[in-house]
Protein backbone atom coordinates (compact mmCIF):
# COMPACT_ATOMS: atom_id res chain seq x y z
CA UNK A 1 0.00 0.00 0.00
CA UNK A 2 1.37 3.23 -1.20
CA UNK A 3 -0.52 5.83 1.23
CA UNK A 4 -3.21 6.25 -1.48
CA UNK A 5 -5.41 9.08 0.56
CA UNK A 6 -2.81 11.10 1.09
CA UNK A 7 -1.62 10.86 -2.63
CA UNK A 8 -4.98 12.04 -4.68
CA UNK A 9 -4.51 15.53 -3.96
CA UNK A 10 -1.58 15.78 -4.92
CA UNK A 11 -2.83 14.37 -8.53
CA UNK A 12 -5.26 16.84 -9.25
CA UNK A 13 -4.59 19.74 -11.22
CA UNK A 14 -6.73 23.04 -10.20
CA UNK A 15 -10.28 23.27 -11.06
CA UNK A 16 -11.01 20.16 -9.66
CA UNK A 17 -12.76 18.10 -12.73
CA UNK A 18 -14.79 14.70 -12.62
CA UNK A 19 -12.68 13.93 -15.40
CA UNK A 20 -8.95 14.69 -13.26
CA UNK A 21 -10.53 12.44 -10.07
CA UNK A 22 -11.11 9.37 -12.39
CA UNK A 23 -7.68 9.90 -13.68
CA UNK A 24 -6.14 9.83 -10.48
CA UNK A 25 -8.19 6.97 -9.47
CA UNK A 26 -7.65 5.01 -11.94
CA UNK A 27 -3.76 5.52 -11.60
CA UNK A 28 -4.14 4.85 -7.39
CA UNK A 29 -5.90 1.68 -8.03
CA UNK A 30 -3.57 0.28 -10.76
CA UNK A 31 -0.55 1.06 -8.36
CA UNK A 32 -2.27 -1.07 -6.00
CA UNK A 33 -3.02 -4.23 -7.95
CA UNK A 34 -6.19 -3.16 -8.58
CA UNK A 35 -8.26 -3.39 -12.40
CA UNK A 36 -11.37 -1.78 -10.90
CA UNK A 37 -12.70 1.03 -9.02
CA UNK A 38 -15.80 2.91 -8.28
CA UNK A 39 -17.70 5.68 -6.17
CA UNK A 40 -20.99 4.61 -5.47
CA UNK A 41 -23.90 5.45 -3.46
CA UNK A 42 -26.57 3.70 -1.38
CA UNK A 43 -30.03 6.01 -1.45
CA UNK A 44 -31.02 7.17 1.68
CA UNK A 45 -34.06 4.01 2.30
CA UNK A 46 -35.11 0.94 4.13
CA UNK A 47 -32.87 -1.84 4.18
CA UNK A 48 -35.00 -4.27 2.15
CA UNK A 49 -34.74 -1.74 -0.43
CA UNK A 50 -31.42 -0.63 -0.41
CA UNK A 51 -28.59 -1.00 -3.64
CA UNK A 52 -25.37 0.67 -4.48
CA UNK A 53 -25.78 2.86 -7.70
CA UNK A 54 -21.95 3.66 -9.50
CA UNK A 55 -21.76 7.41 -9.52
CA UNK A 56 -17.89 7.64 -11.14
CA UNK A 57 -15.91 4.51 -12.13
CA UNK A 58 -13.53 2.96 -14.52
CA UNK A 59 -16.50 0.22 -15.07
CA UNK A 60 -17.16 -1.03 -19.03
CA UNK A 61 -20.78 -1.15 -19.67
CA UNK A 62 -20.86 -5.18 -19.61
CA UNK A 63 -19.31 -4.93 -16.15
CA UNK A 64 -21.53 -2.51 -14.69
CA UNK A 65 -24.65 -4.91 -16.47
CA UNK A 66 -23.00 -8.27 -14.98
CA UNK A 67 -23.17 -6.45 -11.70
CA UNK A 68 -26.61 -5.89 -10.99
CA UNK A 69 -27.65 -8.44 -13.25
CA UNK A 70 -26.29 -11.10 -10.54
CA UNK A 71 -27.35 -8.47 -7.65
CA UNK A 72 -23.95 -7.84 -6.51
CA UNK A 73 -25.64 -3.89 -5.61
CA UNK A 74 -27.82 -5.26 -3.35
CA UNK A 75 -26.05 -8.51 -2.07
CA UNK A 76 -27.33 -8.07 1.27
CA UNK A 77 -24.01 -9.20 3.65
CA UNK A 78 -21.98 -6.04 1.77
CA UNK A 79 -25.11 -3.86 2.14
CA UNK A 80 -25.83 -4.57 6.17
CA UNK A 81 -22.12 -4.06 6.58
CA UNK A 82 -21.94 -0.47 4.91
CA UNK A 83 -25.07 1.02 5.97
CA UNK A 84 -24.44 -0.19 9.73
CA UNK A 85 -20.76 0.43 10.07
CA UNK A 86 -17.90 2.41 9.02
CA UNK A 87 -15.00 0.39 8.71
CA UNK A 88 -13.73 -1.22 5.62
CA UNK A 89 -15.12 -4.18 4.27
CA UNK A 90 -12.44 -6.81 2.57
CA UNK A 91 -13.73 -9.71 0.47
CA UNK A 92 -12.36 -12.23 -1.64
CA UNK A 93 -14.37 -14.47 -4.04
CA UNK A 94 -13.93 -17.17 -2.95
CA UNK A 95 -15.23 -16.52 0.45
CA UNK A 96 -17.75 -14.33 -0.34
CA UNK A 97 -19.31 -15.56 -3.22
CA UNK A 98 -18.22 -19.37 -2.84
CA UNK A 99 -16.16 -19.36 -6.05
CA UNK A 100 -13.62 -22.74 -6.08
CA UNK A 101 -11.16 -22.28 -8.63
CA UNK A 102 -11.15 -26.27 -8.68
CA UNK A 103 -14.12 -26.03 -9.76
CA UNK A 104 -15.38 -22.99 -11.85
CA UNK A 105 -18.38 -24.65 -14.09
CA UNK A 106 -19.55 -25.47 -9.69
CA UNK A 107 -19.46 -22.26 -8.39
CA UNK A 108 -22.10 -19.65 -8.02
CA UNK A 109 -23.21 -17.49 -10.79
CA UNK A 110 -21.94 -14.55 -8.65
CA UNK A 111 -18.44 -16.10 -8.35
CA UNK A 112 -17.82 -17.53 -11.93
CA UNK A 113 -19.01 -13.58 -13.20
CA UNK A 114 -16.51 -11.66 -11.07
CA UNK A 115 -13.65 -14.53 -11.55
CA UNK A 116 -13.97 -14.09 -15.10
CA UNK A 117 -13.50 -10.47 -14.72
CA UNK A 118 -10.33 -10.49 -12.90
CA UNK A 119 -12.06 -9.74 -9.43
CA UNK A 120 -11.35 -12.13 -7.04
CA UNK A 121 -10.84 -9.56 -3.97
CA UNK A 122 -11.26 -5.68 -3.09
CA UNK A 123 -12.28 -4.16 -0.58
CA UNK A 124 -15.34 -1.50 0.13
CA UNK A 125 -14.52 1.30 2.38
CA UNK A 126 -17.75 3.26 3.34
CA UNK A 127 -18.35 7.21 4.07
CA UNK A 128 -20.95 8.33 6.00
CA UNK A 129 -22.57 11.84 5.58
CA UNK A 130 -23.98 14.14 8.36
CA UNK A 131 -27.30 14.57 5.95
CA UNK A 132 -27.63 10.73 5.90
CA UNK A 133 -25.71 10.45 2.72
CA UNK A 134 -24.07 6.95 2.34
CA UNK A 135 -20.72 6.34 -0.29
CA UNK A 136 -18.70 3.99 -0.95
CA UNK A 137 -15.51 3.23 -2.78
CA UNK A 138 -14.97 0.17 -4.33
CA UNK A 139 -11.74 -1.37 -5.13
CA UNK A 140 -11.37 -4.85 -7.04
CA UNK A 141 -8.78 -7.17 -8.74
CA UNK A 142 -6.84 -9.99 -8.44
CA UNK A 143 -4.64 -9.38 -5.88
CA UNK A 144 -5.82 -9.52 -2.17
CA UNK A 145 -6.23 -6.95 0.74
CA UNK A 146 -3.43 -8.24 3.20
CA UNK A 147 -3.29 -5.66 6.06
CA UNK A 148 -4.83 -3.46 8.21
CA UNK A 149 -2.62 -0.83 7.64
CA UNK A 150 -3.82 -0.86 3.47
CA UNK A 151 -7.36 -0.45 4.74
CA UNK A 152 -7.17 2.27 6.89
CA UNK A 153 -5.45 4.34 3.72
CA UNK A 154 -7.70 3.10 1.21
CA UNK A 155 -10.82 4.45 4.15
CA UNK A 156 -8.72 7.62 4.09
CA UNK A 157 -8.50 7.38 -0.48
CA UNK A 158 -12.79 6.89 0.25
CA UNK A 159 -12.86 10.23 1.91
CA UNK A 160 -10.94 12.55 -0.10
CA UNK A 161 -12.81 11.22 -3.53
CA UNK A 162 -15.94 11.80 -1.82
CA UNK A 163 -14.51 15.23 -0.58
CA UNK A 164 -13.25 16.14 -4.32
CA UNK A 165 -16.46 14.91 -6.16
CA UNK A 166 -18.94 16.58 -3.96
CA UNK A 167 -16.33 19.77 -4.98
CA UNK A 168 -16.79 19.21 -8.31
CA UNK A 169 -20.53 18.77 -8.41
CA UNK A 170 -21.07 21.75 -6.51
CA UNK A 171 -19.17 24.02 -8.52
CA UNK A 172 -21.20 22.46 -11.57
CA UNK A 173 -24.15 22.93 -9.99
CA UNK A 174 -23.34 26.28 -9.18
CA UNK A 175 -22.45 27.20 -13.03
CA UNK A 176 -25.42 25.98 -13.92
CA UNK A 177 -27.80 28.02 -11.29
CA UNK A 178 -31.34 27.85 -12.82
CA UNK A 179 -32.44 30.82 -10.23
CA UNK A 180 -32.60 34.19 -10.45
CA UNK A 181 -30.86 36.79 -8.84
CA UNK A 182 -33.81 38.07 -7.02
CA UNK A 183 -35.27 34.28 -6.58
CA UNK A 184 -31.93 33.57 -4.62
CA UNK A 185 -32.03 36.51 -2.83
CA UNK A 186 -35.17 35.36 -1.36
CA UNK A 187 -34.17 32.11 -0.58
CA UNK A 188 -31.15 33.29 1.47
CA UNK A 189 -33.26 35.58 3.58
CA UNK A 190 -35.94 32.77 4.25
CA UNK A 191 -32.75 30.64 4.96
CA UNK A 192 -32.47 32.98 7.93
CA UNK A 193 -35.81 32.56 8.92
CA UNK A 194 -37.50 35.40 7.37
CA UNK A 195 -41.06 35.04 6.86
CA UNK A 196 -42.42 37.29 3.46
CA UNK A 197 -43.18 40.32 4.57
CA UNK A 198 -40.16 40.33 6.28
CA UNK A 199 -38.33 39.78 3.08
CA UNK A 200 -40.39 41.66 1.24
CA UNK A 201 -39.63 44.91 3.69
CA UNK A 202 -35.80 43.89 3.32
CA UNK A 203 -35.80 43.93 -1.04
CA UNK A 204 -38.33 46.96 -0.71
CA UNK A 205 -40.98 44.58 -2.62
CA UNK A 206 -44.34 43.57 -2.08
CA UNK A 207 -45.20 40.25 -0.03
CA UNK A 208 -47.42 39.16 -2.79
CA UNK A 209 -43.94 39.54 -5.34
CA UNK A 210 -41.90 38.09 -2.70
CA UNK A 211 -44.71 35.08 -2.74
CA UNK A 212 -44.15 34.45 -6.48
CA UNK A 213 -40.49 34.43 -6.67
CA UNK A 214 -40.47 31.89 -3.63
CA UNK A 215 -42.93 29.78 -5.80
CA UNK A 216 -41.26 30.31 -8.85
CA UNK A 217 -38.19 29.06 -7.11
CA UNK A 218 -39.69 26.05 -5.40
CA UNK A 219 -40.97 24.54 -8.80
CA UNK A 220 -37.69 24.85 -10.59
CA UNK A 221 -36.03 23.09 -7.87
CA UNK A 222 -39.04 20.56 -8.00
CA UNK A 223 -39.35 21.19 -3.79
CA UNK A 224 -42.20 19.85 -1.96
CA UNK A 225 -42.01 23.72 -0.36
CA UNK A 226 -40.38 26.48 0.41
CA UNK A 227 -38.59 24.65 3.51
CA UNK A 228 -37.30 22.14 0.90
CA UNK A 229 -36.82 24.70 -1.86
CA UNK A 230 -34.21 26.62 0.52
CA UNK A 231 -32.48 23.31 1.79
CA UNK A 232 -31.67 21.66 -1.89
CA UNK A 233 -30.33 25.56 -3.18
CA UNK A 234 -28.21 25.60 -0.19
CA UNK A 235 -27.19 22.02 -0.79
CA UNK A 236 -26.58 22.37 -4.47
CA UNK A 237 -24.51 25.42 -3.96
CA UNK A 238 -27.22 27.98 -5.40
CA UNK A 239 -26.92 30.38 -2.63
CA UNK A 240 -23.23 30.62 -2.31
Amino acid sequence: MRGAGAGLIPRLERPWTEGGLKAALGSLAAENGFTRFALLSIPSTDAAGAEMRPVLSNWEDEFRVGFERFALHRFSPVLRSLINGTLPFVWDAEFLHGYDPADPDGSSPQGRFLAANGCLSGIYCPVHGINGFTGVLSLSGPQPVTDEAGGDAFQLLAFSAFGVLASCRFEENRRNNPLTGRERDCLKLAMLGKTSSEIGTILKLSEHTISQYLTAATRKLDASNRTHAVALAAQLGYLS
